[in-house]
This record gives structure tokens, C-alpha cells and sequence, in this order.
């Protein structure tokens, strides 16, 4: 049979579109991107303990996050569990005999939180998690419901304050020396002691106006005045993070008299066990010399007057004059941490955070990622286009994320920052979906589908646009519940150049990872990934973490391409563990060969594939895009060059006589026929693994061709037209 030769080089992503170009696919299961054009069996993940340590005690891993300390060369995993738990991983949990592979973060207390002593909240698997970022060399996180704790290497503490100290008490101190005696209203002396100056001595007990002090050595008045202050406190924590000011003071009177030292008693709170130091503000002298204030309360101006760095003294002596306070502080510039707040970020030495209760987003003061000045708010987009769902810093611009709508913050701290509107129509419903993908953008998962914001988010001539990627692929979206899709995480695997993004299907938690080749921009899929959340280590290794959500898969996971198999424990004992093979699958699209006239006979498919040894890879094919294939069983051959057979692990023997080689493409031909099938129009190929031994399942193709005859297999005549009425 004359037959011609079809071929298909530069394999490219799936694509379930019904008109597409031959190096697309239909379909690529548990496969990764080669930089040969072609694709390989994808890794798989174990246990980071290597399956030594029963993690189903400690349920679900609910957040996980990677924390680096001098520039890298101390590495922090830290996770929450099911049972309340904020632990670190331990890298010498090995050689320590029947230790956790963990520790337990303790707070400034030396509390655990080890779900007992101290309790995280738990979300349920449906919502996203702990959210965290690194500002100054420490990892903050918040979850909208426990207070926001910072950890720096060592210890947890809480940060930022949520409120303000009590207000604090002032007095004037009563202190015998120069001025002991003091003229009453009848010009006696009496013997009261002396109070910052003295009594007030005038034409009654209802006079305003101050008349002086008597000194008993001289036997002369010394000129005074009705003084007052008010005082102010605030808390500072370990970070020198100042936390809002207290209320006014009561109003301080005393008498002053000129050149005299005044001393006046401040009584002050103590704070919680964060605080190590307690700053004091004090107005200066708000009377006129006619006794009257010369601003209203609200108008007063604060000035510094000293630091106690220590928290356990509740009394505070004033005697600083007026010319010798410090420089003035506004109470405006400070402000709580807000409370509920669930996304954060870091963008020019500023803290952003959102998710609290209303419409906004709040950022620190530049440099001070815990202090929060009131006027310091943005009100992002309108209140019926969602909740905010999301933050992420790029070199330009903070993305706010709405879950219908997308908005730029932008400026700086020194000239202000402004947000502006870029789509009121497509938004993130996920935030741990958000990742910014090397050449392609910010990635992120809509109702619609995975958007990637494009463009350098400045006027640099190149519009910032927000394209859908997922086009392709929307029957794999169409599987994803939407009820739960706020649990969506994702991950960059660096080391194969992979998006990862591992949403819910319907009546499930988070299995499905969607991968996303950008290096190609070609999407596959695998199955059986229970990841609640993932985390990749930014460093030289670019190792992939991720906590289950399944306790047959309990604990954390890491993914590695030498792995074969999926680790998955017993439903009675971890040692006892059953592990999941996902055969690889490179199905490709329809081919479409002419109409219902015409059609394609097969004969021969070729695959060009790596030489793998003794393991075998299997073709099948499908008829008009059918849903079974049409061999009942499964063509295979050993990946092995028949003319020059190389020797395979686990039976070569070092004598001299085996060779060993390098992994080079080549051709495999099988013969099939689908007579059985009636005339084919369409059909598309199938390569795929499926061996039981779980360190033989490898394969790698590069292209494929196959022969076919294609056109009219025979020539049509109508009879009627043929066998007219005078024809016999």
C-alpha cells in the first residue's frame, strides 16, 4: 500500500480546542516540558521524612512557609497543622533517636504553640490559610482571626499593638528645699512645702492669678505664674516599633516661678510582655500669663521627653523645662496594626495589608512595617464588586486583587502613593494562586479561568493588559468546584520551569495541579496532588514543599524528579503504605484528514522517543474522536536501539563485555490497523506507561510521524445513475 509520511516535531502543550495545529495535544498527563522540544515522565513527592514519622497524628497541614536569614544561609520551614500547631521543621531530627521531626515555635513567654499552650486558628480545608511575608529580615503572618505574630528566627511575639496604653495620671510633687514656707490669702507664712514653685498666692481662694513665692532666706517674692501640662505615653516593642499614643493626661496645675526647676509626678501603665520600653510625651506650658490656655485640648502639641527602657516602673519624674524637650511628635503618625486583617505585603519599605472588615487597604509608615497612621488608607474599587481577595508586590506597582477587579497602587513613600483602576471586570478568587511567573507575569485564578497580568505597570509604552491562559484548556477548568476554589494554592517549580496550581474538582479538596510549562507556555495536568498549601525554598536548591489534605498522604511533602511513585500511607499504619503510580500520557490532538468522503488508513506510527533500556512504552489511538481507543490492548516495545542493544540497571554485569551509553532519540515503529473501525476521518495518537514496577515507568518523546494512506479508499457511483430505465 502506498502510504505517506506524516511528522510532527517541536511537541507543544495541551490544547482541547477542536481545530488546532498537529504538535498540540489533547491531552498530557504526569509529564514535564524537555528543553529538546519534547516531553518526560514528570517527578513525584515522598514524605520529607522519608516516611519515618506517623504525620496523621497532627492532621491536615494547613499553611506552610519558607523564611531565609542571612541572605539564605539559615532556612526556616514553618508550618500550621489541624491541631492548632505553629512548628519549624528540624534538619537534624535524624540523628536525634525518637525526636519529632519538628519543634514548636514559642512565643516571648517561652509559651509552645504546640496547639496546647498556645492555639492556632484552624481554617477549614475550603478557605486559604495563613498568609506571610518578610519584611527586615523577619516573616510576619496573619489569618484574620488570631492576633498578627512576627517571628525572627527565634521567638513569636505579637505584632504591631492593638491599641493604645491607659492614659497617664499626672501629679505635682511636693518636695521641701528653698521655698518651704508660703504666704496664705492673709499674708502669714505657712508651712506647706513647695510644689513645682509654690501655692498660689492671691485675693482669696478664688483667684486665678498667681502673686508668687515668698523665699524665707531673702525675705523676697520671686515673680510666678499658673502653669499646666499634659501628658501622653506609648509603648515600643523589641523592633523599635512605636505603638500608637494614649489619650491626653489630666491637666497638670502648679505655680511656676521664673528660673526655678518644676517637678511634676507622671504615673504610667506597664504593657504585655512584647513591650521593652515606654516613651514619654508631655505639651509645654499651655497657659498664657493670664492663666488661660492658649489652644484647645485637641490642638495641643506633644514634645519628646524621655525613653524607659524597661517595663516595670509605674511613677515618672518630670522636672525638663520647656527649652529642653525634644522634637514634637503628631499622634496621627502612629496607629494600631488593624485587627482581622488577612493579606499582606511588602512593597518600598512599606507594609500593606487588607482584608479586615471594610473596603480598604492600610500601609505602615516607611520603614515601620508595625506602625499604622490613620490617614494611611486606600478605599479600593466599589463595595459590589467583591471583598478584597488578594495583595502582591512587583517591581512597579502593588496589585490589589478583588474578586472583580484588579487595581494598581503605586508611588512611593516620600511623594504618597495613589491607586488606580485597571479592570472592574476579571478578578483573583484565590489568593495563594497569585505568583509571578518568569517572562510571563502575574499569574492568578479567576471565576473565568488563570489570567496573567501583563506589561511593566508603568507608562513605559507597552500597555498593561490581563490575558486569560487557561483558553486551552477549559474542560480542566470547567472540573474545578467553585465553592471551594478559595483554597486554591500554587507554587513556581523552578528547576523544570513550571506554574503549579492545585485547585478543588467537584466534591473534593485541592487534587487537580494544573501546570503551566512557561519557558514553552504549554499547560499539562496531573492527578492526585492533596496539596493545602506549598511553598518553594529561594534558594540555590528551588526545592518544592507542600502540606496534605489527606491523611492517606499526611504531613509535608516534597517533590523531587527522581521520585516514581506518589507516596501514600495505610489506613492503619504509616509503615504499612500503599503508594499511586500515574502512568504518563501523551495523547495528541485530532488529526483531521479530509471529510466523510474521504478518509485515512493507518499503518504505521512512529514514535522517537529516549532510549530508556528495557522499559517499555505503549502506543494506542482513538477513530473520530471517540472516547475508547481502538486496540483493545496496548502496542508495546522496550525503548531500546535495535541494532546496538546497551545494557540496563539491575542486569549488567562490569566484566568488560557490557556497554554503557548516553540517552539519545530513537525511532520505534508499531504496526496498527483500525479495518475494525469502519472509515477514519480523524484519529489521535496515545503514548503512555503504565508498568507495575515503580522505578520503571520513564519515557521521553521528542516527535512522532506516522504512514497513512489518505483520500478516496474507493470509487463511489450512484447505481441509480448508472441503471437507467433503458438498461437492462
Amino acid at each position: 500500500m502506498k502510504t505517506q509520511t506524516f511528522q510532527v516535531f517541536r511537541l507543544r502543550g495541551m490544547d482541547d480546542r477542536w481545530r488546532v495545529t498537529a504538535d498540540q495535544a489533547s491531552e498530557i498527563k504526569e509529564m514535564s516540558w524537555d528543553i529538546n522540544d519534547g516531553w518526560r515522565t514528570a517527578g513525584a513527592f515522598d514524605s520529607v521524612t522519608d516516611d519515618r514519622f506517623d504525620w496523621s497524628a497532627n492532621g491536615d497541614i494547613t499553611s506552610i512557609h519558607y523564611y531565609g536569614r542571612h541572605n539564605g544561609a539559615k532556612r526556616h520551614i514553618l508550618f500550621e497543622d489541624s491541631t492548632g500547631k505553629l512548628a519549624q521543621l528540624r534538619p537534624d531530627w535524624f540523628a536525634i533517636a525518637g525526636s519529632d521531626p519538628f519543634s514548636s515555635l514559642r512565643d516571648s513567654e517561652g509559651l509552645a504553640w504546640n496547639g496546647t499552650s498556645r492555639t492556632r486558628f484552624i481554617p477549614r480545608t475550603s478557605f486559604a490559610g495563613t498568609q506571610s511575608v518578610t519584611f527586615g529580615g523577619r516573616v510576619y503572618l496573619v489569618n484574620g482571626s488570631d492576633e498578627p505574630i512576627v517571628f525572627d528566627g527565634r521567638t513569636t511575639s505579637r505584632a504591631g499593638f492593638s491599641g493604645p496604653p491607659a492614659a497617664p495620671n499626672g501629679s505635682v510633687i511636693y518636695r521641701a528645699g528653698l521655698f518651704v514656707e508660703t504666704l496664705d490669702d492673709d499674708n502669714q507664712e505657712a508651712d506647706t512645702g513647695l510644689f513645682l514653685g509654690t501655692r498660689v498666692r492671691g485675693q482669696g481662694l478664688g483667684s486665678t492669678r498667681p502673686r508668687g513665692a515668698f523665699n524665707k532666706f531673702n525675705r523676697k517674692w520671686v515673680d510666678g505664674k499658673l502653669c499646666a501640662y499634659q501628658y501622653r505615653v506609648s509603648f515600643v516593642n523589641k523592633r523599635g516599633q512605636e505603638g500608637p499614643m494614649s489619650e491626653p493626661s489630666n491637666l497638670v496645675e502648679f505655680e511656676c516661678c521664673d528660673g526655678k526647676r518644676r517637678f511634676t509626678q507622671v504615673t504610667i501603665s506597664v504593657g504585655g510582655p512584647d513591650v521593652v520600653a515606654r516613651r514619654i510625651y508631655r505639651t509645654r506650658d499651655i497657659y498664657d500669663d493670664n492663666g488661660d490656655s492658649i489652644s484647645p485640648q485637641e490642638g495641643r502639641n506633644f514634645y519628646f521627653i524621655k525613653e524607659l527602657q524597661e517595663n516595670e516602673s509605674t511613677v515618672f519624674e518630670d522636672g525638663i523645662s520647656d527649652a529642653n524637650v525634644g522634637g514634637i511628635r503628631d499622634p496621627e503618625d502612629f496607629g494600631p496594626w488593624p485587627a482581622q486583617a488577612k493579606y499582606l505585603a511588602a512593597f518600598k519599605n512599606t507594609m500593606f495589608i487588607a482584608g479586615m472588615t471594610d473596603n480598604r487597604i492600610r500601609y505602615s509608615a516607611p520603614g515601620m512595617p508595625e506602625v499604622f497612621p490613620d490617614a494611611n488608607v486606600f478605599e479600593i474599587g466599589e463595595t459590589d464588586s467583591g471583598e478584597i481577595t488578594g495583595l502582591y508586590a512587583t517591581n512597579n506597582a502593588l496589585v490589589a486583587f478583588k474578586s472583580r477587579g484588579v487595581y494598581l497602587i503605586k508611588g512611593d513613600p516620600v511623594n504618597g502613593f495613589h491607586a488606580q483602576t485597571l479592570n472592574k471586570d476579571i478578578g483573583c478568587i484565590a489568593p495563594n494562586s497569585i505568583a509571578n511567573v518568569p517572562s510571563i507575569g502575574l499569574l492568578f485564578l479567576g471565576r473565568e479561568g488563570v489570567f496573567t497580568l501583563q506589561g511593566a505597570l508603568e507608562n513605559t509604552g507597552t500597555p498593561t493588559t490581563i490575558v486569560d491562559l487557561s483558553t486551552p484548556i477549559k474542560k480542566l477548568i470547567d472540573r474545578i468546584d467553585d465553592s471551594s476554589t478559595n483554597a486554591a494554592v500554587s507554587v513556581i517549580n523552578r528547576r523544570d520551569k513550571e506554574y503549579w496550581l492545585c485547585v478543588p474538582t467537584i466534591g473534593k479538596k485541592n487534587n487537580l495541579l494544573l501546570v503551566f510549562h512557561y519557558d514553552v507556555g504549554a499547560w499539562s495536568y496531573r492527578e492526585n496532588y492533596p496539596m493545602q498549601c506549598a511553598a518553594e525554598t529561594r534558594d540555590h536548591r528551588g526545592y518544592v514543599y507542600f502540606g496534605s489534605n489527606d491523611p492517606k498522604m499526611a504531613g509535608i511533602n516534597v517533590f523531587a524528579d527522581g521520585f516514581r511513585a506518589k507516596y501514600g500511607h495505610g489506613a492503619d499504619s504509616y509503615s504499612a503504605g500503599t503508594s499511586i503510580q500515574d502512568y504518563p500520557l501523551y495523547e495528541t490532538a485530532p488529526l483531521d484528514f479530509g471529510s466523510v468522503y474521504s478518509g485515512v488508513s493507518l499503518g504505521y506510527v512512529n514514535c522517537y522517543a529516549v532510549a530508556y533500556g528495557n522499559e517499555p512504552i505503549k502506543v494506542n489511538f482513538k477513530i473520530n474522536r471517540s472516547i475508547t481507543e481502538a486496540l483493545p490492548v496496548d502496542r508495546d516495545r522496550k525503548q531500546q536501539e535495535l541494532l546496538e542493544p546497551l545494557s540496563v540497571y539491575g542486569t549488567a554485569v562490569f566484566d568488560g563485555s557490557d556497554k554503557w551509553g548516553f540517552h539519545r532519540p530513537i525511532p520505534l515503529r508499531f504496526d496498527v490497523s483500525h479495518m475494525h473501525k469502519g472509515v477514519a476521518t480523524e484519529f489521535q495518537v496515545q503514548f503512555k506507561q503504565d508498568s507495575s514496577n515503580v522505578n520503571a515507568n520513564r519515557m521521553q518523546i521528542v516527535g512522532w510521524d506516522l504512514e497513512a494512506k489518505v483520500g478516496e479508499q474507493r470509487n463511489i457511483r450512484i447505481l441509480t445513475d448508472v441503471l437507467t430505465a433503458d438498461k437492462r
